[in-house]
């Protein structure tokens, strides 16, 4: 078995070449193609919790498990707010393929996933980004932003406003403005794409502010007591996700959003896999705010693990 960690990873994968990885994942998701349970969350203690996946998918036969620390304020230590491993085996004989550091492959296919949401539920040419969050998903959400698209610009708003300007100041070779927004309203007008990628527990952006046309990518909050935007932006929003299973159980914003009345049964969620696949309709207006839930799931980990160790072999 190979042990590939986040060092081996780093500067060699980019979240570009994993967009067509995820894509064939998240078509074999919706077309039920693919294994992921419920995962398992046990807190540990104030600072953190103990998550685990499992699952399988077909093409190619995979199987493995993701056991992660998962600590939000770990990054202000030096450490990864993902801490842990996948491991990888193949179905056919059941051999051990490789354990992977969790961290960087976590964040790469996240951003991967985003990529393609934007690429198929927003504007057809994208030009300012607006993320909010300093931390390890904002960084690869740059990162692809710049390999996927050709913005003219990236906002960057965080809750810690000397976050946000060290995390900009790491991209000083950006081939566009890296811009710091200490409002985030004036982070969010006029943006193409605002991925919010934070350890929020309660809602901060308001759906008050957004605009027509709009596309976000909604990827911090993956449990269901945590929520990034407040009713009135899920209210607002054409709503899409990884998997209608997971949406069910961990949406925090859809789940109490619903409860306080502010969408109702007729509330619409998609799976951005039978879009890809032709199966369900996407954006179908030039004015519609279209969303993607993200909540990560191990179907996409194992193919993305697939990918990494097939690539570093």
């Amino acid at each position: 078995m190979r042990v590939i960690t986040a060092k081996d990873v780093l500067g060699r994968i980019k979240v570009a070449e994993l967009v067509p990885v995820m894509e064939a994942a998240m078509k074999d998701i919706s077309a039920g193609e693919a294994l992921h349970p419920p995962r398992f969350v046990v807190p540990i203690n104030e600072a953190g919790r103990m998550g685990m996946m499992y699952g399988a998918l077909h093409n190619p036969p995979l199987h493995g498990a993701k056991v992660l620390s998962l600590y939000p304020d770990a990054p202000r230590h030096g450490l990864s707010s993902h801490q842990g491993f996948v491991l990888l085996f193949e179905s056919e004989h059941g051999r051990t393929v490789a354990a992977i550091e969790a961290d960087a492959l976590t964040a790469l296919r996240t951003a991967a996933v985003s990529m393609l949401a934007t690429r198929r539920l927003g504007r057809a040419d994208p030009r300012i980004f607006t993320i909010c969050g300093a931390g390890e998903q904002a960084e690869y959400h740059l990162r692809g932003a710049l390999e996927c698209f050709e913005p003219s610009e990236i906002r960057i708003w965080a809750r810690r406003p000397e976050a946000a300007g060290d995390f900009a100041a790491r991209f000083p070779d950006a081939p566009v403005p890296v811009r710091v927004c200490t409002s985030l309203v004036e982070a969010i007008t006029g943006a193409d794409v605002i991925t919010t990628a934070t350890a929020a527990r309660s809602a901060f952006l308001a759906g008050a502010d957004l605009e027509p046309g709009q596309h976000l990518n909604l990827v911090g909050a993956s449990l269901a007591d945590m929520r990034e935007v407040d009713d009135t932006a899920v209210a607002r929003m054409l709503m899409f996700t990884d998997s209608l299973d997971s949406s069910s159980r961990e949406s925090g914003e859809i789940m109490e959003a619903r409860a306080a009345g502010a969408i109702g049964a007729a509330y619409q969620v998609t799976e951005l896999g039978a879009v890809l696949a032709g199966a369900a309709t996407g954006r179908t207006s030039a004015t519609q705010i279209t969303g993607y839930k993200s909540h990560g799931l191990i179907v996409q980990d194992l193919a993305a693990a697939w990918h990494i160790a097939q690539t570093l072999a």
